[in-house]
C-alpha cells in the first residue's frame, strides 16, 4: 500500500494537470468555495461553465454569503459586474412583492428571503431577465443575453483541510478538484492536490487533502510538515515539540492536554472542541477554545449558547415587523403591498385597478377601496349592484314624466317647451314638431314638444326604442287627451239636454188646462137688427 502512494499522488497531479486549471481569484470558507471568472460571456454560458467544473452560478442567500462575495470581488480589485445565479425564466412574472421579485437561485435548494437589491427589476413576463453583482451597489437585472465580462461561482464541499504546513521554507500550490489553481488559498477544499516546492532540498512533495477521518474532520496526507529541517533550526516548524530519530524525519509532538491541529505543526487543547461544547461553532485556542454564533444569534453570557437576536427593536419595517429565529419578517396590513429594500415598507394596492372591482365606480382610498353608483343610481341594500332611481316617483315634472336608466325627461304639455336639461318645462312656443288637427275635425292645431335629450353616454337600449318611436309618443297622448275631452263633452250636453227635456215634460203634465164660461155654448154669429116694418 505504501508503494501505491507515490503513484496515486502523480495520478492527481496528472489529473490535476489536464484539467486546464484556470488563473482566476478563489476563496474558500467553511464547506464552499467562491471563484471569479474574468470571462465575457451569457449568463447561460457562464452557467455551463460553472458547472461543467461540478458548481452553478454563485447564489446570495444570507448577509454573510453577501460578504463573502464582495470580499473576493474587493480581493480581485474587480469593480465591473459580474453574473450571479439568479434568473427569472421566459414566461414568469415579475412580483414586486416578493424578496427575490419572482427570481430564483438556479442551485435550487430554499429560495430564502434575502435580497440586496440596488435597483429595482424591470417589470416583464415576457423576456428572460438576469440578476448581476457589482460593486459598491448590489443586484441589478438585465437581459440574459448580454454578455458581462465576468461571473461567479459556487462549489459546495464535505470539508476543507487548512494550510499545509512547512517545516521550513517553500511554496505551495493548490490544484482544486474544480480545475482553479491557486497558491493564495486560505483553506483547501477536499480533495485538493498540494504542489511542495522546498527551498533547501530543490525538490518537490505533494500532499493531498483527505477525509473525513476517523475523529471527524479532513487533514492533508501526508500530514506535514513538509519541508522537513533539522528540529534545531526553528524547532523544525512545530509549535511545541520537535522530534527526530535515527533515519527519521523531524516531526511535531505537543505537551500533554494538547494534540496537533489539523496543519499537524500546531497545537490546541485536547478535545477542546470535541464533542462540541458551544451551541454554536467551536474554535480551538491555545488553552481553550473560543464558541461563535450564526448571523441573527448573539453570544449568551456564559460564552457557550447563542440567543436569538430580535431585530425588530431596532424598527427595520415600516408597519408590522415579526421576529423570526435568526432574523425577522416585515408584513403589512391588509391593502397594502411589501415594497423598498427587503421589503421594509408598504405601498397602498389599488384595488380599483383590477376589472370588475366594482358594478360602476371604484374609489382607492388608503388601505382599502370603496364602491359607488353613477348619478340616477342607488346602491341595493345589502350588496354593492346598482339600481336605478325612478326620479318620476317625486312628480318632478308639470306634465307627464318618463324614466330611463340613469336619469328622466319630462314631456311638455301644450304652450310649453322643455329646459335645456330636460327636467322642466317652460311657457312658450313650442318646437314645430306637432300633430295636425286635420285628423281631428272641429279642432285647431296644437303644438307638442317630442323631442327627448339624451344624457351623454347613455345606452339608448331599452328605452323604448329610437327617435322615431320617441318622436311619436307626444302625438299618441295628444290624440288621447282630445278624444277623451270631446267624449266628456259630449256627454255633459247630452245630459243637459236631457234634463230640460225631461224638466218640460213633468210641467205639462202637472198644469191642467184652463177652462172659459163659452166653453158651453155655441157662438151664433150676430145677425144685424131688422130696421124694417114690423113694429
Amino acid at each position: 500500500m505504501a508503494a501505491l502512494r507515490p503513484l496515486l499522488l502523480l495520478l492527481l497531479l496528472l489529473l490535476a494537470w489536464s484539467c486546464g486549471g484556470e488563473d482566476v481569484e478563489v476563496l474558500c470558507a467553511d464547506s464552499a468555495c467562491y471563484t471569479l471568472h474574468r470571462a465575457e460571456s451569457t449568463w447561460k454560458n457562464a452557467q455551463e461553465r460553472c458547472r461543467d467544473n461540478g458548481g452553478n452560478l454563485a447564489p446570495v442567500r444570507s448577509a454573510s454569503e453577501a460578504a463573502r462575495l464582495r470580499e473576493l470581488l474587493a480581493t480581485a480589485r474587480w469593480a465591473g459586474p459580474a453574473w450571479l445565479g439568479l434568473a427569472l425564466p421566459r414566461g414568469h412574472c415579475v412580483q414586486p412583492q416578493e424578496p427575490l421579485r419572482g427570481f430564483s437561485w438556479v442551485a435550487g435548494g430554499e429560495q430564502g428571503n434575502f435580497s440586496e437589491w440596488a435597483s429595482e427589476p424591470a417589470v416583464t413576463c415576457v423576456s428572460a431577465r438576469c440578476a448581476s453583482l457589482r460593486l459598491p451597489g448590489g443586484w441589478s437585472d438585465r437581459a440574459c443575453r448580454s454578455p458581462l465580462p465576468a461571473f461567479l461561482c459556487k462549489f459546495s464541499f464535505q470539508g476543507m483541510c487548512g494550510l499545509l504546513p512547512l517545516a521550513g521554507r517553500g511554496s505551495v500550490t493548490y490544484s482544486t478538484p474544480f480545475g482553479v489553481r491557486s497558491a493564495r488559498l486560505a483553506a483547501a477544499p477536499f480533495g485538493t492536490l498540494a504542489e511542495v516546492r522546498c527551498e533547501a532540498a530543490g525538490s518537490s512533495a505533494f500532499a493531498v487533502c483527505k477525509g473525513p477521518l476517523a475523529g471527524g474532520g479532513f487533514a492533508w496526507h501526508p500530514p506535514g510538515p513538509l519541508c522537513p529541517v533539522a528540529c534545531g533550526h526553528l524547532n523544525g516548524g512545530c509549535q511545541q515539540l520537535c522530534l527526530d530519530g535515527p533515519g527519521e524525519s523531524p516531526r511535531c509532538a505537543c505537551h500533554p492536554g494538547y494534540v496537533l491541529a489539523a496543519d499537524m505543526a500546531s497545537c490546541v487543547p485536547e478535545d477542546s472542541c470535541h464533542p462540541n461544547p458551544c451551541q454554536g461553532s467551536c474554535r480551538p485556542l491555545p488553552g481553550g477554545f473560543e464558541c461563535g454564533c450564526e448571523p441573527g444569534y448573539a453570544l449568551a453570557a456564559d460564552g457557550r449558547g447563542c440567543s436569538d437576536v430580535d431585530e425588530c427593536e431596532s424598527g427595520p419595517c415600516q408597519h408590522e415587523c415579526h421576529n423570526v429565529p435568526g432574523g425577522y419578517e416585515c408584513l403589512c396590513p391588509p391593502g397594502y403591498r411589501p415594497a423598498g429594500p427587503a421589503g421594509r415598507q408598504c405601498h397602498d394596492v389599488d384595488e380599483c385597478a383590477q376589472p370588475h372591482a366594482c358594478p360602476q365606480l371604484c374609489i382607492n382610498i388608503p388601505g382599502s377601496f370603496r364602491c359607488t353608483c353613477r348619478p340616477g343610481f342607488q346602491r341595493q341594500p345589502g350588496g354593492d349592484s346598482c339600481l336605478d332611481v325612478d326620479e318620476c316617483l317625486r312628480d318632478p315634472c308639470p306634465g307627464a314624466c318618463r324614466n330611463f336608466p340613469g336619469g328622466y325627461e319630462c314631456l311638455c304639455p301644450p304652450g310649453f317647451i322643455r329646459d335645456g336639461d330636460g327636467h322642466g318645462c317652460s311657457p312658450g312656443e313650442a318646437i314645430p314638431n306637432t300633430i295636425s288637427s286635420s285628423s281631428i275635425p272641429g279642432t285647431t292645431s296644437i303644438p307638442w314638444t317630442t323631442s327627448i335629450p339624451r344624457t351623454p353616454g347613455m345606452p339608448t337600449e331599452g328605452l323604448g326604442g329610437g327617435s322615431d318611436e320617441h318622436s311619436a309618443d307626444g302625438p299618441r297622448l295628444l290624440l288621447y287627451y282630445i278624444v277623451g275631452s270631446l267624449v266628456a263633452i259630449l256627454l255633459l250636453l247630452a245630459f243637459a239636454l236631457a234634463l230640460v227635456a225631461c224638466r218640460k215634460r213633468a210641467a205639462k203634465r202637472e198644469k191642467p188646462p184652463a177652462k172659459n164660461a163659452a166653453d158651453n155654448y155655441c157662438w151664433v154669429p150676430e145677425q144685424p137688427e131688422s130696421r124694417g116694418e114690423r113694429r
